[in-house]
């Protein structure tokens, strides 16, 4: 008896996020909603669900004047820490675009059965995170969904991921207009990313902090370890604000690569 109640119980776990998800899937989602364009100087990059679900599309377009040659892209999906993540495989996916004209579109496809490129397999809430590298120049863009074995459900917005390197580049160039670690006070004063402010996740102090930050500004975060980074960034996202970073590898990531550090 003891054992059907608890093989009830994982069932009916198990199905509550699918019923939830299939019913917000049903109402009409904007088509700005439901893309994250990244502008970089001359190329767009887009995530973009496909007609039945099946898989994604990752979509480069080159707006500019020029052809563009060498471009370095990369697809990874992972499970988000929020989520079941039941069965998901992370996988990171890269390649070259030799060249792309003016006005081109490209067209990467992930599906399920194209050895390629391979789509995600699961079930639960995970992150896509695509970018491309040229001259330089890097264009990254980030989508939550929600994966059903083959399908990719309910696309929403989320943060961007970004390397020390990238991250320590944007620094310099005072790209950021506020850095957020979110660790406890005790850690941050052993070190921390210049000029960093302590916003505490774990005890509420961030969300306090919410309605005194302007959403329209751009924001680096980051903590020690992955749970409270992802999940004050996506707060953050929740709140409206457009421009989230959360820094790959966290403290650690930063300071291995040889970076400054305040304490």
């Amino acid at each position: 008896m003891r054992k059907k109640t608890i093989v009830l119980f994982v069932i009916i776990m198990l199905s509550l996020p699918i019923i939830t998800v299939l019913g917000a899937n049903n109402k009409k989602i904007n088509e700005s909603e439901i893309q994250n364009q990244i502008f970089e100087d001359e190329i767009i990059l887009n995530i973009k669900p496909t007609a039945n679900n099946i898989g994604v599309n990752l979509e480069i377009e080159n707006t500019g004047e020029t052809t563009l040659n060498n471009l370095k892209w990369s697809f990874r999906s992972k499970a988000a820490i929020s989520g079941t993540g039941f069965f998901i495989r992370e996988k990171l996916q890269e390649g070259i675009l030799d060249e792309i004209d003016p006005g081109e579109i490209l067209n990467i496809k992930f599906r399920p059965f194209i050895s390629q490129t391979k789509s995600p397999i699961g079930l639960g809430n995970i992150y896509m995170n695509a970018s491309l590298e040229y001259d330089n120049v890097y264009v990254r863009t980030q989508k939550r969904a929600f994966i059903l074995t083959l399908f990719l459900l309910n696309y929403k917005k989320t943060y961007m991921d970004i390397k020390p390197a990238e991250a320590y580049q944007r620094l310099q160039n005072n790209e950021f207009d506020l850095v957020i670690d979110v660790v406890g006070l005790d850690i941050y004063s052993l070190g921390h990313l210049p000029g960093a402010v302590n916003y505490v996740w774990a005890d509420g102090t961030l969300r306090s902090k919410i309605p005194e930050l302007d959403p329209s500004l751009t924001y680096l975060v980051y903590c020690h370890t992955d749970p409270p980074s992802t999940s004050s960034a996506q707060i953050l996202v929740d709140a409206g604000f457009e421009n989230i970073y959360r820094l790959e590898g966290n403290y650690a990531a930063w300071k291995n690569a040889g970076y400054p550090i305040e304490t």
